[in-house]
């Protein structure tokens, strides 16, 4: 070898010892950069003509484990879910407190029990009214905001989403300006190990928010799909992901999808933050708010229902319904209900059983007006509808009082509410009430089958499009889309009306991930069903927005003395002496004027929750208050139901007198089946109520607190049937339990929440450790193999020194 091959090697060695103690030096300056990975620098000896002639610096190359930083990816983003479930639902965990916070919706609701106690207790009293009047309130109130702070937290998820929309592209911008740099730097066989790090560095953060899969072409870039590797998000360049924020959420309402050109793929994200967000925002926090609904529905209407079966004290001049109606609207009802006429100390002054069951097929509002008007009460009082709603009204100064007694109407899920309940002419807590529009509850999706058949027929009244009635066969494999295609088929074809009205009638509302059936009309609609479909989705007029709309009624809060404290009696039925009765001074004997049927019996009928008991009277058989008292008496059925017969001797009008009670306080009615046409002496026999005059002897009595104690009782119910709602299971339970299933429900998804969090963010931190482990720098290892450059660093240097002095020699020889 030559001096000057032997220089030329000593130069490449001091150059490549130089270039190794250069990368050596910036492995350990970065030794605490997050993702920076070792540099190794390879080396390679040079030869010419088959000899060694020095050493050149290799490839630079990275120490990383491929396979791990792809499942590093993966878990980025299951712990970007897990991260936005925690956060979300610590907001939830701190709005619906703990089952013993003094704030929290099940304490609300035992604050309102505990009121209406203090009512039964002292029910003259003022203090408690207002008593009652304020924890109703603070419920409504809590139910308002418990509604509102859902909504603003699904807000608050999509402007989440639009951020974190914004944060992928831009990092797919980033990423696509590396990958030119990286195949640019490539081209000219220049180092590039750093900008894949930094490539690195944000493909993982594009991890946490979307899922990817990567692919990397042998020029270095880097190709970017979605997580199935359906989609691209960066081919040479990237793919704009598009979020349009929604504009305001209400109950029942759904946010915006993600797009990718012009596809939605909100169904194909799959982890991190954007399925977190999207899920909290459709799925989850709609949950919570069906949760709240089912509440506040069944409070509303258990509260309801006790509170039209009574009456305040004194009696108001009139009660005035909840619903708005329409003279015409039909509604399907059965049974009997008690309207009265009352003095101001709850005497009575007239009382009529208007009995349902007679008023023509289909009942409208209109009938039953003109039944409450033409029956006995009708010239003490009169009934009329006024500002779209039904009103009761006393006449010459008299009070008014109903029971609902046994009265039933059918809602369109096929649920029954009595009469004074469905019009809601004595309602505590008010809704919008009307059924212009029809909703079912949520349902998973549009497309399963339902499992169930019959025919559906909606009707409203005369004035309305449904005036024609329309009615559509459904089948086991239908499914909500099916049903709303038949029902606008029946309102194109049967009726006329355009595609585009028939789609504006009937459709399926987007609920977060879930579906509605919505059926809107311009009238009030009565829904028949001869199949388990309305029931089935739940098909209701409350609107997933209810619980917001909740109030308590104005007329109440203006007047607290209008709340129900007793009951207009139908418990304690006797007969009377002169007018309208009979002067009997012997029990046992015949009771004169008494109708004998030409053949058989008539019956008093006595109808309850127990259904209707007959007592068969002939006065051909010289029936006797006796007689009748002792069939009464020994009739099974009655006498379990606390209904006894007694009778007395009534000094102040020297006659003995039937009482006819139910010891227990509970309603019931009194008819008998006297045709005059079947009579004897048509002319001069009665029936056995109208011979007696027996009736109720009073109306409302100061000191009853049966209403109250009624209302108590219906916050302590455990037989309230909740039906299936966000994710809770269908169960009959109380309404404080009910709410106490909520907020724990909340608090268990929270802490569940919180610890998947902390294993996710575990779990990507180990892969990070692990992949640091491999790919980071280790200060021992570098500082042993800057030592060896230096050596060899030191070695070329002497090398070029000896070489000098040989040439120095061997030029001082010459």
């Amino acid at each position: 070898m030559s001096l000057t091959q032997a220089l030329n090697s000593a130069i490449s060695g001091l150059n490549t010892a130089q270039s190794r103690i250069s990368i050596t030096s910036s492995n350990i300056a970065n030794v605490n950069t997050a993702g920076y990975s070792r540099k190794i620098a390879g080396q390679e000896s040079i030869t010419l003509n088959g000899q060694g002639a020095g050493v050149q610096i290799g490839d630079v190359t990275r120490n990383v484990n491929a396979g791990l930083q792809s499942e590093l990816r993966g878990e980025l983003g299951k712990a970007g879910t897990a991260e936005v479930r925690d956060e979300f639902y610590q907001r939830v965990q701190v709005l619906f407190g703990t089952p013993q916070s003094n704030s929290a919706i099940s304490q609300r609701i035992s604050d309102l029990s505990d009121a209406f106690e203090q009512l039964n207790s002292t029910p003259e009293q003022n203090s408690p009214k207002v008593q009652v009047l304020a924890a109703a309130t603070q419920l409504v109130d809590s139910f308002g905001k418990l509604s509102d702070q859902i909504q603003t937290l699904r807000s608050d998820a999509d402007d989440s989403i639009n951020q974190e929309i914004n944060d992928a592209n831009s990092l797919l911008s980033q990423i696509a300006k590396l990958n030119t740099d990286i195949v640019r730097l490539g081209n000219i066989d220049q180092p590039t190990t750093e900008l894949r790090d930094q490539r690195d560095q944000k493909v993982n953060a594009l991890s946490k928010i979307i899922n990817t899969s990567t692919y990397t072409r042998e020029d270095g870039s880097m190709v970017i799909f979605t997580a199935n590797g359906s989609r691209p998000l960066l081919d040479r360049s990237p793919v704009t992901l598009n979020f349009s924020p929604t504009a305001g959420y209400e109950p029942g309402s759904s946010g915006s999808g993600i797009s990718l050109d012009g596809v939605d793929i909100t169904d194909e994200i799959k982890s991190g933050t954007l399925r977190g967000l999207v899920d909290m925002r459709d799925q989850d926090l709609p949950q919570l708010a069906d949760q709240i609904n089912e509440l506040a529905t069944q409070l509303r209407d258990a509260i309801n229902a006790e509170h039209n079966k009574g009456s305040a004290f004194p009696p108001p001049t009139n009660l005035t319904g909840s619903r708005q109606i329409e003279g015409t609207d039909p509604f399907a009802a059965t049974g009997t209900f008690r309207v009265a006429a009352l003095g101001t100390n709850g005497d009575i002054v007239s009382y009529s059983d208007i009995d349902l069951s007679t008023l023509s097929s289909p009942v409208t509002v209109a009938d039953l007006v003109t039944a409450i008007n033409g029956s006995s009460s009708g010239g003490d009082l009169q009934a009329r509808i006024a500002d779209g709603r039904l009103v009761i009204e006393g006449k010459n100064g008299n009070r008014v009082a109903v029971n609902e007694l046994d009265s039933a109407v059918t809602l369109s899920d096929g649920r029954s509410q009595g009469l004074s309940h469905y019009f809601g002419l004595n309602d505590l807590f008010t809704t919008a009430k009307n059924s212009r529009i029809l909703t079912s509850t949520a349902m998973p999706d549009a497309s399963s089958a339902l499992g169930v058949s019959g025919t559906l027929t909606l009707s409203a009244g005369s004035s309305g499009t449904l005036a024609t009635p329309i009615s559509v066969s459904y089948t086991n494999g239908d499914n909500l889309t099916t049903i709303q295609n038949k029902l606008r088929g029946q309102l194109t074809g049967a009726l006329g009306l355009s595609a585009d009205q028939a789609s504006n009638m009937v459709y399926i509302a987007n609920d977060g991930d879930r579906a509605r059936l919505v059926i809107s009309s311009d009238a009030n609609m009565f829904a028949t069903d001869t199949g388990n479909l309305s029931s089935k989705i739940g098909l209701t007029e409350d609107q997933p927005d209810m619980t917001g709309s909740l109030t308590v009624s104005q007329d109440i809060v203006n007047d607290p003395s209008r709340l129900s404290r007793g009951t207009l009696n139908a418990d304690v039925y006797e007969s009377k002496t002169g007018t309208g009765g009979v002067t009997i001074a012997d029990p046992s004997a015949s009771i004169a004027g008494l109708a004998a049927p030409t053949t058989g019996d008539y019956t008093l009928n006595i109808t309850g929750d127990f259904g209707t008991v007959s007592i068969s009277y002939n006065g051909s058989k010289n029936d006797s208050l006796n007689s009748i008292a002792d069939r009464i008496n020994a009739d099974s059925t009655l006498t379990d139901n606390n209904i006894n017969a007694e009778v007395y001797f009534d000094g102040s009008s020297g006659s003995y007198k039937l009482r006819i009670q139910d010891s227990g306080g509970d309603s019931m009615y009194i008819t008998d089946d006297f045709d005059p046409s079947t009579a004897t002496n048509p002319l001069a026999d009665k029936g056995l109520i109208e011979t007696l005059g027996l009736g109720i002897p009073y109306g409302l009595r100061e000191g009853d607190n049966s209403s109250a104690a009624s209302l108590a009782g219906a916050l302590s119910r455990t037989d309230i049937n909740f039906d299936a709602a966000g994710g809770l299971s269908p169960e009959k339970t109380s309404l404080i339990d009910y709410a106490a299933s909520i907020i724990s429900t909340a608090s268990t998804k929270a802490a569940t929440a919180s610890d998947a969090n902390e294993f996710q963010n575990t779990l990507a931190n180990d892969l990070d450790t692990r992949i640091q482990n491999e790919a980071g720098v280790n200060l021992d290892e570098e500082m042993s193999d800057l030592i060896i450059f230096q050596r060899a660093y030191s070695a070329s240097a002497k090398v070029i020194s000896t070489v000098d002095e040989l040439f120095d020699t061997l030029l001082n020889a010459v």
